[in-house]
């Protein structure tokens, strides 16, 4: 039995791949001479491809800047293959000014106007094994998946020997695919052009590979019924489901059904169908124009058509009384919905079966008909007797006792119903042929009306009274019957007297002509008015308001410029060939532009829609598909991008006029400013041409030197670039260049990636930027390009610490600035802005070869915590997918759209308002304010508030917890506004996690001004929560006064209570002793020890006073009155308390003293529980709810399409058995990780790149698609379908954060390290494991009270900070974690009482690199270079076996092991910190460095 071939895989490259390539180089090309061929062949440097380190670079340096670099896998996964392909050849970035203009060169030489930079790449390098079907494999792929692209080409340098090019051009040997090129001239270009001839005056030479060779375009024709048994095998390889349901022999009957609408093409390949396509041209627009943003393809109507009704809409928006149709229209409407049969069957008929014309009458006097066509025909049967004089002309109208022959109504009404408008046209037409003969017989009918007299005095006058008289002779009125009887051809006239029956209905339903009975007259002009306005005349439209649900519905057919593809099914083995059916579908419709095809949201993408585009949703759509879109022009070929000249410049105005005025000035002005400058010019125009028409357009700018290194210092750039092989003067034809405006007209936006690049090649830069300005418009290019997140300063304080007045060295005169230290003031001061609304998107050459992969899974997250939020910016960070349908429900918006109002509650500290504005979620996340009160898993929707209705394929449940107070006594909090079944509103009542509580505590609004006027208002805060002080200082803020404000706290609650604790400070701590001191100085009231139990109305509903139980083991009060064993209130007599006191109020249902507090206002931030709405739509739906939502490892539910995450989520306790005290519960994680977390199990099922084989498209389990099997923890499995094992859950690090503005106006911040264990956290600390200082002043807010605490291996276990200075959150999570080594021997120097200020301490500028960013790296990268050391590891161990667990590290034990550590090592690490600090010196500029020391050192 012969070897089975070897398989391949082919995948792009990676910068992990070098080594490797640089392995197979050093194989291949092993001694010099081998070297210098291959520096040859490409323009490479010889000195450095010897040398290993430069020749990785090189390498590197490719893969990051050329267009498109791909790898090969053999089936063991060992790289055998790497070929990188550019839009330029190679030599031309050596040749210093060469640009970037093959193309001129290429047809001067070879003459090739098929070959052009739209359809053409060029190979730039390419290594491989001896294997011919390695370089097969990679053309096979490359032709696949970029479906534009035609040729393959090989530039081969003059000069290189015979013997070389048999090494260098191995792998363009293989395979008969390439050929040499002719050259089409004898001409050779100059010494120094790239492409010159060597010293003998050989030429370069090309090689070509083209599309063609590589893959058989399949052969498409008509389907046959013959093709059934060949299709259904195609059919049953994919889905066994579609014969189940539609029978074994349903293909057959698709393909025999065909009609002039209904068409099915077949991919035939040696004579076998693989393939069947089934279009229709029977396309609702009406409901896709209602579901889908068609008005830029107009809304799949022909041009005119769309136009009219364009002006239809636009007249009717205005309020005018507009209409496309013409009375004759109605009437062909109303004939056409009548069974005529049946009601002239129903009209009792004589003897001679003639129907009398008074029943004939009465019955059409009964017929209705719809609105629009019932009010335009109010006498529609007075017009059908009409219609039937109109017919007849030459008798009498019918009368009362008039009989008609039933056959002549059904003659006239077809007569009637065939004068559609080109019958129409062609009668006119006709008419006006012949309009000669018909002027005479008018005249003559004229003359023949007047008397003799009147001809006798005609002669004897002269000339002028004979014009008069004629005059007089025209004005003589005419019977239309006497006029038309003398056109007949009995009487000797030009028609027939039935072409005349249909010219007077024409005439009279049609224009304003009124030819409604036999005493009608002819106008002077014989009705040429008429005829010709009935030439110019258009097709009477029915179309209705635009706001109309039936808008479109009642188009005619052939007005409709679309068709649908509704079945399309390919062999597998020939998938990416699919779009070799577009052009055959389109010649079977060829008076239609747009073809469309609809495919479920979760549907795997295809190859076939990879030309088509996607056409947005409305936001009321209720459709369930997807909609894609193509138009014919764009099966053509992209559009070629061209620099803008002067005479293209009128062409550039209709493509900018859906800008703004201001834009469009902005735009004309740069363009005359590049046209006058030319290229030298900063600014660089491009054109996107089609057919000779500009379709889009492309302007860019040139940045200066110093923009990319601000750019690097404010973002993240380097994590997405790698900057330095794209920057420097050593490079050619790479760099930056910031996008300033993009259009394209939207049929070409599919093209958007090959415009881009077109433009990139042009300008000879391998980046675009564009800085986006949130406050303004933004261009929707931004969807194609890669958000880039912004970089924090590495500093503890927000303002940045003043240097002393009185200093030795602050004095000296300063030097005056260069302008490298202006730029780096302005680098520094744009990093550190707080209020910057800017955003970097950027893409580099090398993605754009990779179309964005759409996602169009609707993804529903309910609730806008750090969990939700984290989600979706994870989802949107993937640069090879591209989310369509992301839903964001978030009660009250975002957290950044309440920054106008002053601070009111407390906040997780996981975002700050800049970066989540930075973000752009509301550009790519549809977000709604709104609730989820219910889900119906049945229908896959969630139920909104207002009883609208939300689908979703995935539902993600991250709503958290809510303060659970008022809902414990089931009351809803005032400002929410679906009250739950059995809950009721209190007006006055509200929670701090209502999201309207900023809006109901509005500074200046009703709420506070009572708080602050009336002498009876009182607010009560009831709550230990971080938001309870937080509420507290809110209120302050708004300019409440204290003694108004009563703070009431509840007995402290254990966890796994009515609600779960969060309270903001521990019994005992500090923080919580100076914050109720300045409560105290205040003059504001604190009640401890009292629970919530009730709350009292007075007479209008609103909230009189709450009802505490006192619980800090008083006695009751003896009982006011007591009927029958109740308990009453006190006596109306009796004396009331003052306002803000407690009343007595007799005993609580559990025998405790109760108390009665009068307030106005009552605020709740206690212990939080679920909300009642959420927990109504879990526990209402069968998912699994035990004090918390339960999610498998996966965050999955027991509904496969249903996730949770966070506060309000615990994972499944089976994961507790082979570790007891592994900690489940998500509000011990930090939200933003859990969100990642989230976002990386569900990518499994969306991502056909790195998910699951089903998120590819593939057969779940070897089932077959449709089968209903779903994969072990795919959409359908659930979490008894999981192992139980600890170790499939995820692993979390991040700190938890959490801070606000405490009374006295103080900043306070709370990090501690996430949970691992169920072990409660501990307080009593040993005494070296908490550092504390404090040198806050309560009364001024100066000074700072900052503890830190260690675990039992010396690592920053949590910081809690209080002071009136705010500080960088981000920069206290970056110490949560850390060794107390790393922080400048912070313990031993505040035990010697060296630090009596650990913020102080810390915001020196030695400390400015635990900060950084870049910080975590380093330790990671330090972390693995100690344990690749086997020296290392064995020191730690055996540290490790010796001591306790739970005793933890001493430091004596850590100064032992770093005594034994080797020099080498600690050497190592040495480095390492040198090199962190050199690489950053961006933003850790005061570190004076070894090689600084030194000028002629290196760094």
């Amino acid at each position: 039995m012969a070897a089975q071939d070897p398989s391949f895989f082919v995948r792009r490259a990676d910068p992990d791949d070098i080594d490797t390539i640089n392995a197979m180089f050093e194989r291949t090309f092993e001694d010099e001479q081998a070297i210098e061929a291959f520096a040859q062949f490409h323009a490479a440097d010889r000195g450095n491809l010897k040398q290993p380190l430069f020749r990785q670079k090189f390498f590197v340096s490719l893969v990051e800047t050329c267009f498109m670099s791909v790898t090969v896998e053999d089936e063991e996964s060992n790289i055998v293959g790497f070929s990188l392909l550019d839009d330029t050849p190679l030599q031309l970035n050596a040749v210093e000014n060469a640009g970037t203009d093959w193309e001129s060169w290429f047809q001067e030489t070879y003459n090739l106007p098929e070959v052009d930079n739209t359809n053409s790449l060029w190979f730039s390098c390419c290594l491989m094994e001896p294997e011919s079907a390695i370089m097969a494999e990679i053309l096979r792929t490359t032709f696949s998946t970029m479906h534009e692209l035609q040729h393959l080409l090989v530039f081969v340098p003059a000069g290189v020997t015979e013997e070389a090019a048999s090494v260098l051009l191995q792998p363009f040997s293989f395979e008969a695919h390439f050929q040499q090129l002719e050259p089409a001239t004898d001409e050779v270009q100059p010494v120094g052009h790239w492409a010159a001839a060597s010293a003998d005056g050989t030429p370069p030479i090309v090689l070509m590979c083209s599309r063609e060779n590589v893959i058989v375009p399949l052969g498409i024709r008509i389907a046959r019924v013959e093709d059934h048994d060949n299709l259904a095998a195609v059919f049953d390889a994919q889905s066994e489901v579609v014969t189940s349901v539609y029978g074994d022999f349903f293909i057959a009957e698709l393909i025999e059904a065909q009609n002039e609408e209904n068409r099915a093409l077949v991919a035939e390949v040696d004579g076998r169908a693989v393939g069947l396509m089934c279009l229709t041209s029977d396309v609702d627009i009406n409901v896709l124009a209602q579901c889908f943003q068609l008005d830029p393809y107009d809304n799949l109507l022909k041009p005119d058509y769309m136009r009219r009704v364009r002006e239809h809409a636009s007249a009717v928006l205005q309020g005018s009384d507009a209409t496309l149709c013409s009375q004759g229209d109605f009437m062909q409407v109303a004939l056409g919905s009548m069974d005529l049969e049946s009601l002239l069957d129903s009209v009792p008929k004589h003897e001679d079966g003639r129907i009398g014309a008074v029943q004939l009458h009465g019955a059409l006097q009964m017929q209705e008909f719809a609105d629009e066509v019932g009010e335009a025909l109010q006498d529609f049967e007075k017009g059908m007797m009409m219609l039937i004089w109109q017919m007849n002309f030459l008798e009498p109208m019918l009368e009362g006792g008039s009989l008609i022959v039933q056959s002549k109504v059904t003659d006239c009404v077809q007569t009637f119903m065939m004068l559609d408008i080109n019958m129409r046209k062609q009668i006119a037409g006709q008419a006006l042929e012949k309009w000669s003969e018909v002027e005479e017989l008018l005249k003559l009918t004229r003359e023949a009306l007047q008397g003799p007299e009147e001809e006798d005095k005609k002669e004897e006058e002269d000339v002028e009274s004979a014009m008069g008289s004629s005059a007089a002779a025209e004005s003589m009125p005419i019977e239309t019957v006497v006029f038309f009887k003398a056109l007949s051809e009995e009487e000797k006239g030009p028609f027939s007297q039935d072409f005349l029956a249909k010219l007077m209905m024409t005439l009279h339903w049609w224009t304003d002509a009124d030819i409604s009975s036999p005493l009608a007259t002819v106008p002077d002009d014989g009705f040429k008015a008429q005829l010709e306005k009935v030439i110019s005349s258009e097709e009477g439209l029915f179309v209705s308001h635009p706001h109309s649900p039936a808008w479109l519905a009642n188009m005619p057919q052939h007005s409709k410029d679309v068709f649908c593809v509704n079945m399309c099914c390919l062999d597998q083995a020939y998938q990416t060939q699919a779009l070799d059916f577009l052009l055959p579908a389109f010649s079977l419709y060829p008076h239609k532009d747009y073809c469309i095809i609809t495919q479920p949201h979760t549907a795997p993408n295809t190859p076939l829609l990879n030309a088509f585009t996607i056409v947005p949703p409305q936001p009321q759509n209720t459709f369930g598909h997807v909609m894609y879109l193509i138009h014919r022009a764009a099966l053509l070929g992209p559009p070629k991008i061209v620099r803008l000249k002067p005479h293209l410049m009128p062409q550039v105005d209709p493509v900018v006029a859906s800008f703004d005025v201001k834009t469009q000035q902005d735009i004309k002005s740069s363009c005359k400013r590049y046209l006058a400058e030319g290229k030298s010019s900063e600014l660089q125009a491009f054109v996107a041409e089609f057919d000779e028409q500009v379709v889009g357009l492309v302007l860019l700018q040139m940045p200066a030197s110093d923009v990319v290194e601000r750019l690097r210092c404010c973002y993240h750039l380097d994590d997405y670039l790698l900057v330095d092989h794209h920057e420097g003067s050593h490079v050619n034809n790479k760099g930056h260049a910031r996008l300033l405006h993009w259009v394209v007209n939207p049929l070409f936006q599919k093209y958007t990636r090959r415009l881009l690049q077109g433009a990139m090649r042009i300008c000879g830069r391998t980046v675009l930027f564009v800085e986006t300005e949130l406050k303004e418009t933004v261009s929707p290019i931004f969807r194609e390009l890669l958000q880039v997140a912004p970089r924090r300063p590495p500093q503890l304080k927000k303002i940045l610490r003043q240097p002393p007045k009185v200093a030795s060295f602050c004095n000296i005169e300063q030097e005056v600035p260069t302008e490298e230290s202006i730029r780096e003031e302005e680098r520094q001061k744009l990093l550190r802005d707080a209020n910057q609304t800017q955003a970097l998107s950027i893409v580099a050459k090398k993605l754009l070869s990779e179309t964005k992969i759409p996602v169009n899974a609707r993804i529903v997250v309910v609730g806008a915590s750090d969990c939700g939020l984290s989600f979706l910016e994870s989802l949107l960070s993937i640069p090879h997918l591209l989310f369509n349908s992301l839903t964001l429900l978030a009660p009250g918006g975002l957290e950044y759209h309440h920054t106008h109002h002053l601070p009111l509650v407390a906040g997780t500290a996981a975002y700050s308002h800049q970066e989540l504005r930075r973000i752009m979620l509301e550009l790519r996340v549809r977000i709604l304010d709104s609730r989820m009160v219910q889900i119906d898993r049945e229908q896959k929707c969630c139920i909104l508030h207002d009883g609208s209705m939300l689908p979703y394929d995935y539902l993600i449940v991250a709503t958290g917890l809510q303060d659970d107070a008022l809902h414990s006594l089931r009351i809803r909090s005032w400002g929410v506004e679906h009250v739950t079944d059995g809950y009721r509103r209190v007006n006055g009542a509200m929670s701090a996690a209502d999201p309207s509580i900023r809006d109901l505590l509005v500074e200046g609004g009703t709420l506070v001004k009572s708080l602050i006027w009336n002498p009876l208002s009182y607010a009560v805060v009831y709550g230990r929560s971080l938001h309870a002080y937080c509420v507290l200082q809110g209120l302050l803020l708004r300019k409440v006064p204290p003694h108004k404000i009563i703070l009431v706290l509840p007995k402290r609650l254990e966890e796994g209570k009515q609600g779960f604790s969060v309270d903001a400070f521990y019994e005992g701590d500090a923080v919580e002793e100076k914050i109720h001191g300045i409560l105290k100085t205040m003059g504001l009231k604190v009640y401890e020890g009292y629970r919530l139990l009730g709350i009292q109305q007075d007479t209008r509903e609103r909230l009189k006073a709450l009802i505490l139980e006192d619980q800090n083991g008083g006695e009751v009060a003896p009982a006011a009155a007591e009927v029958g064993g109740e308990q009453r209130s006190p006596r109306l007599e009796q004396p009331k308390a003052p306002m803000g006191t407690m009343e007595d109020f007799g005993a609580s249902p559990g025998g405790l003293p109760q108390k009665l507090l009068a307030c106005r206002i009552c605020i709740t931030a206690d212990a939080v529980n679920v909300d009642p709405d959420i927990f109504n739509s879990v526990h209402g739906n069968g998912l699994v709810y035990d004090g918390r939502l339960i999610v498998d490892h996966n965050f999955k539910t027991t509904d496969g399409g249903i996730y949770g995450a966070g506060s309000l989520c615990e994972f499944s306790r089976r994961f507790q058995r082979k570790n007891a005290s592994r900690y489940l519960r998500h509000d011990g994680f930090n939200g933003r990780e859990v969100g990642a977390k989230l976002a990386s199990a569900l990518l499994r099922m969306l991502d056909p790149v790195n998910g699951d084989m089903i998120a590819a498209g593939g057969n779940p389990k070897g089932g077959k698609a449709g089968d209903g099997a779903a994969p072990s923890g795919g959409a359908e499995g659930g979490i008894d379908a999981e192992e139980s094992s600890p170790d499939l859950l995820p692993d979390f690090y991040m700190p938890i954060a959490k801070g606000g503005l405490l009374p006295g106006n103080l900043h306070y911040y709370r990090i501690n390290s996430c949970r691992r264990s169920d072990q409660a956290e501990n307080t009593e600390l040993k005494p070296e494991q908490a550092i504390v200082t404090d040198t806050l002043d309560t009364t001024n807010g100066t000074g700072h009270f900052c503890r830190l605490t260690l675990d039992a291996f010396g690592k920053v276990d949590s910081i809690t900070y209080l002071g009136g200075e705010e500080l960088q959150v981000e920069s206290l999570w970056s110490l949560v974690g850390l060794s107390e080594t790393f922080l400048n021997h912070l313990y031993v120097r505040w035990r010697d009482g060296d630090i009596p200020d650990i913020v102080e301490f810390l915001t020196d500028e030695w400390a400015a690199a635990l900060f950084h960013d870049r910080f975590m790296d380093f330790c990671h990268q330090i972390k693995l270079e100690m344990l690749s050391s086997e020296e290392v590891k064995q020191i730690i161990n055996n540290s490790l076996d010796s001591i306790n667990p739970r005793e933890g590290l001493s430091r004596k034990l850590l100064a032992q092991i770093r005594n034994q550590l080797p020099k080498d090592s600690v050497k190592a690490m040495q480095d390492h910190l040198l090199d962190y600090l050199a690489e950053n010196t961006n933003h850790l500029k005061t570190y004076f460095l070894p090689w600084q020391w030194d000028a002629s050192a290196t760094k």
